[in-house]
């Protein structure tokens, strides 16, 4: 272990104390690894801090809790007698605590906790008596939880002077947390740092399809494939990737390769990738996500085999959280994955998005922190130029409805006046108290009603514990089923799709699904999963037959487990064995904002939303109820309904009868009207995306921007890098609508720029001869082989029967039994939705019946076409 005098945070141990005893609040910046996280809490306790109070220390992750409780307990190489009345027990110095599991005891003086369990304690001692000072740790990320904790540490600090707060945090605006605590001093510490080269070294299709659109030589037919787009976008980061680590590899420097990427999917293919590169034999692949368990993590702070390179393959949990030693490269893609809440909708978005300029200078610092290093940045100086300078605030883009219960729990009822570092969106506090009236859950004077003070005792999200509570006070012989739902959402999604196995991995989940829906195969995988685990079964085994994620399944048992004591502790019998329809009502009055109506064959509207769709994920996907419920609403291509079970008119009565009888809301919506939609492009003309201009033009009182099909390949690389200009407001994607123009025949017209946009990559060649077609009606498996051979004309474009000069999609459609015909349609979510349910109707009913070759084709096509609705 490094010796901690020679950190640089240890080092200023005199000048921090001295800081501290002057000012109630002191902000520390230091870069990444100097040792602010396992020193600052040791620097405290070895000053006496912790004689008079705990040490807290917040951490935004659980994993970063485990592991800096172990560094410091580590580094103290002891472990301490309880206090008096315990003699024969012992206990740790440094304990952890987080959500399900509490590893302190009365020995303990320096507490590690994720956020959330501070926030928790906070309701029964909202002036935090037990401790002396708390270290907020990671500020800079500026979660929710985060930018809360701050706003009530601020109300401590006024009636404790006796109270003490680091704030820590790299160095990124900490002189906004100097100001919100009144000019409160920053601890400046430098790190010995060493220089950085940077690299630009964008992938080589952007190069070259640039230089291809700039020769007259090129045609639209060099494009043909640009269904495949996104797959070629990632096969070109990849192959970009690898090149770079084969020029690594072939040199005789030392030092490990630490590789950011947006995601799980991305980091596990990248991994294939180079595990199979001629220089494997010299690498050691190390990946760091979120869903790994805390083993597989640390398997970062490893020493790689001798004479192999570690390279780590991180999303963007390794920018600040964790300090790997020995990082000499870093291979940037520029990206991550943030989620945005519409409090108007009640819908969440998951997107991949450039990161900001702060993010980019992070990442490269990682490569300089033992010596010289040297950070790839795959994205031009341009682009990095055009980022904004610092990450949007998550107070800004998440519900806010658990932090809104949290302090009408606390007592706070003005929920606008509070004083939050950075005060959140009035329309999303609106949105939060929304949801929490439509939960019952607080009085028309904002403090918390009987019902809302039952739900602020569970660690879940109020949509969720709402569950738990319809169940205790409505039917209570539902109650074990309603936790398990709760523990099941409140988790990652254990089922696994692995690439290319997308259809085999649904066939393992069809052992789960029933006409109930997905909630009732949540019981019946937890209940197989049980029994295999206590009739001594390897439960790794099982997981790897079903495919699932073993540490997500071993995760919601121990939800299910701890769920269950809070409810015992409130004085109630877990019952279990109820109707399903009792337990599908608590379901509901939890997720009311997630209640849905079919409006139409596939689609179904909220009280909010519209034209949402079954996700293929969902074991419901093909059935059509009139009612359904689900876990959440997540717009990505489109709107998706995730987790699904079907509603009875009875409960709909009961819960929803607005939304039953044709009304979209508890409260009117305003009418629609061209004119609020269009008029602000009324003097836009044209846009220009990337080096090309695209026309706008006004048809029927609507404006509508032209793309000619030749300029699609421009369209597909500088959207990924927004690169847009033009009069435009900063949503016009999602209001401004458009259409693909070729040799006179028009795609897509009149749909939004964003799904446009979003269908790009997808659309197949186009032919105007409609014989290649089949006009037949199939009967399955009569004639299935007709039908293969046919299969691969999915996605593509002929011209529209009806409708001159006009293109379509060509569909596989189905009536849900065994007849069967091609078909097209002008709407592409349509022609997706039904060529799915057609490949997975086949799948389910009659795969028993077909050669591998057969299974293979409607894997490649499944996998093909359900790619759409991971974007």
């Amino acid at each position: 272990m490094l010796n901690p005098a020679n950190l640089p945070v240890y080092q200023q141990k005199e000048r921090i104390l001295e800081m501290l005893k002057l000012h109630q609040v002191i902000v520390i910046e230091s870069p990444t690894g100097s040792g602010k996280t396992t020193q600052l809490p040791l620097i405290l306790h070895e000053a006496g801090y912790s004689e008079n109070g705990v040490i807290g220390v917040t951490q935004p992750r659980r994993i970063a809790a485990l592991s800096v409780t172990e560094y410091i307990n580590k580094q103290l190489d002891s472990t301490i007698k309880a206090e008096k009345g315990e003699q024969n027990s012992t206990g740790r110095l440094a304990a952890y605590k987080i959500r399900f599991e509490d590893n302190t005891d009365i020995s303990t003086k320096i507490k590690i906790m994720t956020d959330g369990i501070l926030l928790q304690e906070m309701k029964l001692d909202p002036y935090l008596s037990k401790y002396s000072v708390i270290m907020v740790d990671e500020a800079h990320e500026r979660s929710l939880n985060i930018d809360f904790i701050l706003g009530l540490l601020k109300r401590v600090l006024q009636e404790r002077k006796d109270f003490k707060v680091i704030v820590s945090s790299a160095t990124i605006n900490t002189a906004l947390f100097s100001i919100y605590f009144d000019d409160c001093p920053v601890v400046k510490i430098d790190a010995v740092s060493f220089p950085v080269s940077i690299i630009y070294d964008e992938p080589e299709r952007n190069i070259k399809l640039r230089e291809n659109l700039k020769s007259k030589e090129f045609k639209a037919a060099n494009f043909r494939n640009i269904k495949q787009n996104a797959q070629e976008w990632e096969e070109a980061l990849l192959f970009k990737i690898n090149s770079i680590m084969d020029r690594i590899s072939s040199s005789k420097e030392t030092g490990d390769v630490l590789i950011f990427l947006p995601g799980e999917k991305l980091i596990k293919n990248c991994i294939d990738m180079l595990s199979t590169a001629s220089f494997s034999k010299k690498i050691h692949l190390v990946p760091l996500y979120g869903r790994l368990g805390k083993e597989e993590q640390e398997k970062v702070f490893d020493q790689p085999p001798f004479g192999r390179r570690k390279v780590v393959v991180a999303t963007n949990i390794a920018e600040t959280s964790i300090t790997i030693d020995g990082i000499t490269t870093v291979i940037d893609s520029g990206l991550a994955k943030l989620n945005y809440y519409n409090p108007k909708t009640y819908t969440s978005s998951l997107l991949e998005m450039p990161v900001s300029k702060a993010s980019c200078n992070q990442r490269r610092g990682r490569a300089g922190r033992t010596r010289e290093g040297i950070c790839y940045r795959l994205y031009t100086r341009e682009d990095f130029e055009s980022r904004p300078l610092y990450t949007t605030e998550e107070i800004y883009r998440t519900d806010l409805s658990e932090v809104v219960l949290r302090m009408a729990e606390l007592e706070i009822t003005d929920f606008e006046s509070f004083d939050f570092i950075s005060p959140p969106n009035r329309e999303g506090l609106k949105g939060a108290v929304k949801t929490l009236n439509l939960l019952e859950a607080l009085t028309p004077e904002n403090r918390l009603s009987k019902i809302g003070e039952m739900m602020a005792q569970f660690p879940l999200l109020p949509r969720q514990s709402r569950m738990i509570v319809a169940a205790i006070l409505e039917y209570p012989q539902v109650i074990e089923e309603v936790i398990t739902a709760a523990a099941f959402l409140s988790a990652q999604s254990p089922f696994l799709f692995p690439d290319g196995q997308e259809m085999e991995a649904r066939n393992a989940h069809r052992v789960f699904r029933g006409p109930e829906g997905d909630f009732y195969g949540f019981i019946i995988l937890l209940k197989k999963y049980t029994e295999a685990r206590t009739g001594r079964q390897d439960t790794a085994k099982f997981c790897k037959k079903y495919f699932l994620d073993e540490r997500v399944m071993a995760e919601i048992l121990n939800i299910k487990e701890q769920l269950e004591m809070i409810v015992s502790e409130m004085g109630i019998p877990i019952t279990g064995g109820g109707s399903q329809e009792d337990f599908l009502y608590c379901i509901a009055r939890g997720m009311l904002q997630f209640v849905c109506v079919r409006d139409g064959k596939n689609d179904y509207r909220t009280m909010t939303a519209e034209k949402i769709q079954i996700h293929p994920g969902s074991g419901m996907f093909r059935e059509t109820p009139d009612f359904i419920v689900a876990g959440e609403i997540v717009k990505t291509s489109k709107m998706y309904a995730m987790s699904v079970s079907p509603l009875s008119k009875k409960t709909m009565e009961k819960l929803a009868p607005s939304l039953l009888h044709g009304g979209h809301s508890f409260e009117p919506k305003g009418k629609k009207t061209l004119t609020g939609k269009t008029k602000e492009f009324q003097s836009v003309n044209s846009v220009k995306i990337g080096s090309q201009a695209f026309r706008i033009e006004k048809i029927k009182g609507r404006k509508i921007l032209k793309i000619p099909y030749e300029k699609l390949p421009v369209l597909a690389e500088e959207l990924e890098k927004n690169e847009i200009s033009g009069n435009l407001p900063p949503n016009f994607k999602d209001k401004l609508t458009g259409e693909i123009i070729w040799k006179g025949y028009t795609l897509c017209s009149g749909e939004k720029l964003a799904h446009i946009f979003h269908v790009i990559p997808f659309i197949g060649k186009i032919s105007l001869d409609k014989k290649i077609l089949p006009k037949a009606n199939y009967i399955f498996p009569k004639d299935k082989d007709d039908i293969f051979k046919s299969l691969d004309l999915l996605l593509w474009v002929f011209p529209m029967k009806t409708k001159k000069k006009q293109l379509g999609f060509a569909g596989l459609f189905n009536d849900g039994q065994e007849n069967f015909w091609f078909k097209i349609s002008r709407d592409f979510n349509t022609v997706l939705y039904e060529s799915l349910a057609s490949i997975s109707l086949i799948n389910d009913k009659w795969s028993e019946s077909l050669t591998v070759k057969e299974k293979t084709k409607i894997g490649e096509i499944f996998s093909r076409l359900n790619s759409y609705y991971s974007g």
